[in-house]
């Protein structure tokens, strides 16, 4: 059986990195669709910004990144459960317009969060938590 895991020095440098089965992780010729995770990689914690915000009924929020960016960033959308119940939360994706009734809207210099009242979401008021991170890939 091949090591997968590896925590510490590699490299010359303290490492922390998962190879895809079938692959030595010590291995330091391995491609990247060789390993599930490599701590090196530039991706990795590029958090531009974060943050939470609560809505009401129907609702569009707008926030800004203050800056514009040559490709719009990602970002990671979350909706709490029906009158801010922070034990439930919902991915927001595209699918969630047909079951919530809520888009998420991204440009280069900001994104928007419309809650449609009319729907399953109905008219209680959620918490949404964003995460917005850097686009390696266009």
């Amino acid at each position: 059986m091949t090591d997968r895991i590896l925590i510490g020095a590699h490299d010359g440098t303290h490492v922390f990195r998962a190879s895809r089965p079938g692959y030595d992780v010590k291995n330091s010729g391995l491609l990247p669709e060789q390993l599930s995770f490599d701590s090196r990689w530039p991706e990795i914690g590029n958090i531009l910004m974060r943050g939470t915000f609560q809505s009401g009924a129907t609702a569009a929020e707008t926030i800004y990144f203050g800056a514009t960016f040559a490709q719009p960033p990602l970002v990671i959308l979350h909706m709490s459960g029906p009158n801010h119940d922070l034990t439930q939360w919902f991915l927001i994706d595209v699918a969630c317009y047909y079951d919530f009734n809520v888009m998420l809207y991204v440009w280069k210099d900001r994104f928007q969060v419309v809650k449609d009242d009319d729907s399953y979401v109905g008219p209680s008021p959620r918490t949404f938590r964003y995460t917005v991170m850097k686009n390696f890939y266009g």
